[in-house]
C-alpha cells in the first residue's frame, strides 16, 4: 500500500485549507503545498513523460523543498493564485508568458491520475453559474427564477413578472483597481434603480427573484459526509447579502431534510465534483432554495464557530484507499 502524499494546490494560509493541512498534520499524513503565483520565480518545474510511461515523472523545487510528483496520492485544489511573471516583461511578452504556465505547469499538475478535491476542469465547469443554476434544477433542487441580460427593459420585465428583485455578479465579486480591491455585493432593485439602468448594456449581469429568509444555510458536502450551518444575518445589509456583516451573524447548525441532500449529492455526480459549497435560502414557508454551489467556497470560519470536523471530512476524501 502506498502512504498518501497529498498536495494542497493553492494558498495554504487562506483559513479552508490551514484547517485541512492541520488535520492532515494531525494524523501523521505527508503533505505540502504549492501555490501557482510562485512559479517561476520561486519554484521550478522539471518533469518528463518517458516512452511508454502514462503518468509525468519529475519534480517541483521550491528552495530547499523537492516535490516528486510520482509520490503525490492526492490533489486538494483551494484557490490558487495567478502566475507571478519577471518585471519587465511587456503586455504581450506577460500574456504569452502566462499562457504557457497555465498550460505546462497547470497542465501537468492536472493530468496527474490522483484522487483530486476537485479535478480543475470540473471545478472551471461549474464556475459557469449559467450552468451551475440549472444543474442544481437537473439535480432536483429548487432555483430562484433568474435572468442574465445586459439589456435595461429584459430587467424590468422580469421585476413586473417576478419581482422584487435582486442584482449581482455571474463571475469572481472583485475588481482590482490599483493595489485595493471592491467586493461588489448583492443588492436590491428599487423602483429607483429600474428607472435608471444606465450601463447595464456594458456587460452581463444576474438578476434573481428576491427571496424572503428564514434564514440562510451554507451546506459544505465532501465526499459522502454534508454539513450545515444556518446563517442568522441580524443587520438590513446582512439580509440582503451576509457577507457585507459578519459581526451580525448568528450561527446554528441544522440538519439538512433528505430531499435536499439527496440533490446535493446528486449535483455533485452531475458536475464530476468531489466537494462543494452550497449556499442556500430556507423560506419562512420552510422551503429550501438554493441560491449557487461554490466549488471552492470558504467553510473554515464556520467548522471552527460551531466546532465542526469538516477538516477531518476533507481528509478522509483526500486519503480514502
Amino acid at each position: 500500500m502506498i502512504d498518501p502524499f497529498v498536495l494542497v494546490l493553492g494558498d495554504v494560509a487562506e483559513w479552508s485549507a490551514a484547517e485541512v493541512a492541520g488535520e492532515l498534520d494531525a494524523r501523521g499524513i505527508r503533505w505540502t503545498a504549492v501555490d501557482t503565483i510562485d512559479f517561476p520565480l520561486r519554484m521550478s518545474m522539471d518533469v518528463r513523460l518517458d516512452q511508454d510511461a502514462v503518468r509525468w515523472a519529475g519534480e517541483l523545487e521550491t528552495g530547499d523543498s523537492r516535490v516528486r510528483l510520482d509520490e503525490v496520492t492526492a490533489v486538494y485544489y483551494c484557490k490558487p493564485r495567478d502566475f507571478e511573471m519577471p518585471s519587465g516583461l511587456s503586455g504581450p511578452e506577460l500574456r504569452f508568458s502566462r499562457a504557457q504556465a497555465r498550460t505546462g505547469f497547470g497542465g501537468v499538475l492536472a493530468s496527474l491520475p490522483v484522487r483530486w478535491v476537485s479535478h480543475p476542469s470540473a471545478l472551471a465547469d461549474a464556475e459557469y453559474k449559467p450552468r451551475q443554476l440549472t444543474r442544481l434544477r437537473a439535480a432536483g433542487l429548487q432555483v430562484p427564477p433568474t435572468l442574465v441580460t445586459n439589456r435595461g427593459e429584459g430587467v424590468r420585465e422580469f421585476a413586473a413578472r417576478y419581482g422584487p428583485v435582486v442584482i449581482k455578479p455571474l463571475a469572481e465579486p472583485i475588481v482590482w483597481e490599483g493595489d485595493g480591491e471592491t467586493v461588489v455585493y448583492t443588492r436590491r432593485l428599487t423602483a429607483a434603480d429600474l428607472d435608471d439602468l444606465a450601463g447595464i448594456e456594458i456587460t452581463a449581469h444576474l438578476v434573481q427573484q428576491w427571496q424572503d429568509k428564514a434564514c440562510e444555510p451554507r451546506v459544505i458536502a465532501v465526499g459522502d459526509q454534508v454539513f450545515a450551518v444556518a446563517i442568522h444575518a441580524e443587520s438590513p445589509a446582512g439580509r440582503i447579502d451576509w457577507r457585507t456583516d459578519y459581526d451580525s451573524h448568528r450561527y446554528e447548525v441544522i440538519d439538512v431534510p433528505d430531499q435536499v441532500r439527496e440533490g446535493v449529492f446528486r449535483y455533485l455526480r452531475l458536475a464530476g465534483l468531489a466537494s462543494s459549497v452550497f449556499d442556500f435560502v430556507v423560506r419562512p414557508d420552510g422551503a429550501w432554495v438554493a441560491l449557487e454551489a461554490n466549488t471552492t467556497g470558504s467553510w473554515g470560519w464556520l467548522a471552527d464557530a460551531c466546532d465542526l470536523p469538516i477538516a477531518a471530512a476533507f481528509a478522509d476524501t483526500l486519503t480514502k484507499e
